[in-house]
């Protein structure tokens, strides 16, 4: 059940198994990598990043993250799938808890969809972007995500790939 919160869009680059130094050698920050997220409950920025990504800032407890994540990461690509909560907050440090997973994803071509439909706020546009880690969404956004979930195909089934 959701609880109106505040509500960020954080994205993971990389598995560490899959990551290349070289893909990320001109982007400030270090790499956020799904094992920390998405197996240790663990969304953790050094400073550089916490300086390009204000909205750090702002989360809080009780607050949800979307998870986006990119294509290196292998059980979900290029897609959002993963929905945490925020536990606490030490330091740079957000400790999470997993909310939901979505039965199926929303790739990446399916939130730019939304967005141009008016349905999804521009933020979700940062999915994808190189050197991107986390900024304030709208709790409507995970409201849309959460609650059509399940209908995604008929509601929008253009943007799904077959």
């Amino acid at each position: 059940m959701l609880k109106e919160a505040n509500t960020f869009l954080i994205q993971v680059d990389s598995t560490r198994k899959n990551y290349v130094p070289s893909s990320y050698a001109n982007i400030p920050g270090d790499p956020i990598f799904a094992e920390d997220v998405l197996l240790h409950n663990r969304f953790k920025l050094d400073e550089e990043s916490i300086a390009l990504n204000p909205d750090f800032h702002k989360v809080s407890t009780n607050d949800y993250l979307l998870v986006f994540c990119n294509p290196l990461v292998p059980h979900s690509p290029n897609q959002i799938k993963f929905i945490f909560k925020v536990v606490n907050k030490l330091g740079n440090q957000i400790v999470l808890k997993s909310f939901t997973k979505l039965k199926r994803g929303y790739t990446l071509k399916h939130i730019k969809s939304l967005v141009e439909e008016g349905k999804l706020g521009k933020e979700m546009l940062k999915c994808g972007t190189k050197g991107f880690k986390i900024c304030q969404v709208n709790f409507s956004d995970l409201e849309l995500l959460v609650n059509f979930d399940p209908l995604v195909r008929t509601y929008h089934s253009t943007s799904w790939k077959t």
